[in-house]
């Protein structure tokens, strides 16, 4: 029988309102969904808003990224173009080297009017510069056509400095810029992710409040997710390709290089790199003019793309390129070549490509060893006359000034920190007591380096040496407890460890003093040969100054930075170069400039030490400068050298005392009527040590 539903009158039952949290929730739900709505608006207008400026600033970044990676081609054909003319001269050249320079100062113009206004002074300070490198130029060409060769060479070693600030500030601007380049990328990466992620929160909120709501939300997300990332795609696919040739560029290279060598030593396989340089490049664009000769590389750019499939080529630099070739032997990546050369040569009417090839397999296979190793061909490719592929061999390595082989042997040195230490005492002359003990680094027989100098001019080289400083660094504080007490100890420090910020003044006060020393016993010695940089390398040496370390000049006299330092550094040493000692023994002038240095540190209060002393002439002679004229001036205070201790790893022994002091004292002697008035300085409380 069916069942019949009562209607609720008809059983007695009087149908009231709905009561308890009904209202309530409706009110929450009807609230929720009008805040999902404001919310969705107000995120939708500042994520569109974020996104657009995004994209503006990448816009903006890629344009100044084209500006310096064209400055960067400029400046390099200025040096090539200066050295052609010293070689041979004519007007054709000058004019080239004059569009170079013009090209250069246009491009970094157009960058410093986008930059922001730090950057446009850094661009203006390098065009100033460049203005100055150009004006000496003219010089070295004058000195050219009168045929003076001597003073051309002088004038050249004047100007590399300059020529050297304007080229790694140059490079230095490009990479940064694309530095920036990958972190706006990296942002709008970020930004997407924000964006979906918030997006993915709202759908789910109105979901709970309106379901119709919430499909159009998730569909208006996703169509704006898709738009979006389709741009960020083709903003980090510009950055990675060369505007001309549209194959990948040189920081695309560096990336892929990388990536393929992981690979090959992970998977056992053999990864081959070419590198190709245009055949005399500089006189195609001289003849056909500069549209030829961009036709010219983007044939060489499509001719590239026309490879494997699995290859992939780059364009690295002015008119050169390389080509990764996977799971390719050296011999089959020449041969691949050697046919890509005969069908280039018809396309390119003429023109020709020197070749380097080389390839590595398995653990062996280093980014860096590879890059090296074909450059290495490369360059013995161009020596043997252009127009050639040669393959790397070991003939090839002893070849190229940047032998792969020694490359590896400096990563193997720093890996296994084959560095020891031995110390060579420096003397205060009026005492006779050691004052200080310089840190020298050795680095063992087995990696075959000439010596430490040899390490140090191959890492700075390949930029690795602030890597050699911190093994120094670790080692010399490893024996700082054989250090006699009270003696101050000396240390050498490449400015590039300085400059690029790789030494962190506050971990490096705690080694020392974990190490049982303290900072005020530490003097770091910074060499002025290579410093460039000096605003940076100021500011990072006044922190170490802060910090309790104190600082000396290393080689006064040898560099043009040493006068600029004193002037804007209150270092509290100063070590005269040995060179300019020697040759103070026969040259008035250079007497006159250890005079100079001994004047200036007399007036800034710095401690003088002449080192590389190995004769008693040249002891004599360096206790002497400004003394005629003022019989209480000082000479140099301080002294180290061969003739009055070798370097020694035992610090338990002490030097030979009595002989040392004996030659100290028929020095002073002599000077004895015009020092009575002499006083140690405040600065360094001599220690006396027996």
């Amino acid at each position: 029988m069916a069942t019949r539903f009562q209607d609720p009158a008809e059983a007695g039952v009087m149908l009231t309102p709905p009561t308890g949290n009904l209202p309530f929730l409706e009110r929450c739900a009807s609230l929720g969904l009008a805040a999902v709505l404001v919310a969705s608006g107000v995120f939708g207008i500042v994520s569109a808003r974020s996104t657009t400026e995004a994209l503006a600033s990448a816009r903006l970044a890629s344009t100044l990224n084209d500006d310096y990676e064209a400055a960067r081609y400029d400046v390099a054909a200025e040096e090539s173009l200066e050295r052609q003319y010293r070689l041979a001269p004519s007007p054709l050249v000058r004019a080239q080297y004059a569009r170079a320079g013009k090209g250069l100062e246009q491009a970094l113009s157009h960058a410093a009017a986008l930059a922001d206004s730090a950057e446009a002074n850094e661009v203006a300070a390098i065009l100033r510069t460049h203005q100055q490198y150009v004006k000496s130029t003219k010089a070295i060409f004058a000195a050219v056509d009168a045929r003076r060769p001597r003073l051309v060479a002088r004038l050249d070693r004047a100007i590399e400095p300059t020529f050297g600030s304007v080229q790694s500030r140059v490079l230095a601007l490009s990479e940064r810029q694309q530095g920036t380049m990958a972190a706006i990328v990296d942002q709008l990466h970020a930004t997407q992710i924000s964006a979906i992620g918030m997006s993915l929160a709202l759908s789910a909120a109105s979901l709970l409040f309106f379901v119709a709501y919430f499909g159009v939300m998730r569909i208006y997300k996703r169509q704006l997710a898709e738009s979006h990332e389709s741009e960020i795609r083709q903003l980090a696919a510009a950055a990675m390709l060369d505007h001309l040739t549209g194959i990948g560029n040189y920081r695309a290279y560096k990336a892929e290089l990388s990536r393929e060598a992981a690979r090959a030593r992970r998977h056992g396989e053999t990864v081959a790199l070419a590198l190709l340089d245009v055949d005399e490049m500089k006189q195609l664009n001289d003849q056909h003019g500069h549209q030829h000769g961009d036709w010219v590389l983007e044939t060489v750019g499509t001719l590239l793309r026309g490879l494997r499939n699995t290859d992939r080529p780059f364009r690295i630099g002015g008119d050169e390129f390389a080509v990764l070739l996977p799971n390719t032997t050296q011999l089959d990546a020449k041969l691949l070549m050697e046919r890509f050369c005969s069908s280039a040569e018809e396309r390119l009417l003429g023109g020709t490509l020197s070749i380097g090839v080389a390839a590595l397999s398995g653990e062996s296979c280093d980014p860096e060893v590879l890059q090296g190793e074909a450059d290495a061909a490369l360059y013995a490719a161009k020596r043997a006359g252009r127009n050639t592929i040669v393959g790397f061999d070991a003939q090839v390595d002893r070849m190229f000034p940047l032998s792969p082989g020694k490359i590896r042997q400096l990563r193997r040195l720093i890996e296994q920190e084959g560095v020891s230490i031995v110390f060579q005492p420096i003397w205060h002359v009026e005492s006779c007591n050691v004052l200080a003990y310089e840190a020298l680094a050795r680095p063992a027989e087995r990696y075959g380096f000439e010596g430490t100098q040899d390490v140090f001019d191959l890492a700075e080289r390949v930029g690795r040496a602030h890597e050699i400083d911190m093994v120094c660094l670790r080692a010399t504080l490893e024996r700082a407890k054989d250090l006699p007490d009270g003696a101050l100890l000396f240390i050498n420090m490449t400015p590039q460890s300085l400059d690029r910020g790789h030494l962190d003044p506050k971990f490096f006060a705690a080694a020392v003093v974990a190490a049982g020393l303290t900072p005020n016993r530490v003097v770091i010695e910074l060499t002025e040969r290579s410093i460039t940089q000096i605003d940076i390398i100021v500011e990072a040496a006044k922190q170490l100054q802060t910090l309790g370390f104190r600082l000396a000049l290393d080689d006064t006299g040898a560099g043009n930075a040493g006068l600029e330092m004193l002037s804007r550094l209150p270092v509290e040493f100063v070590k005269i170069d040995r060179e300019i000692i020697v040759h103070a023994l026969t040259d008035r002038a250079a007497r006159g400039v250890i005079a100079g240095i001994v004047a200036i540190a007399k007036e800034t209060g710095a401690y003088v030490i002449a080192e590389g002393i190995e004769t008693e002439e040249m002891l004599s002679l360096v206790c002497d400068p400004g003394r005629d004229e003022d019989p209480h001036q000082r000479g140099v205070q301080g002294v180290q050298g061969y003739f009055l201790a070798r370097p020694t790893a035992d610090l338990t022994a002490a030097p030979d005392l009595v002989n040392v002091r004996t030659v100290l004292q028929v020095i002073t002697d002599r000077q004895a009527l015009r020092l009575e008035h002499y006083a140690m300085p405040d600065l360094v409380e001599v220690p006396r040590h027996h």
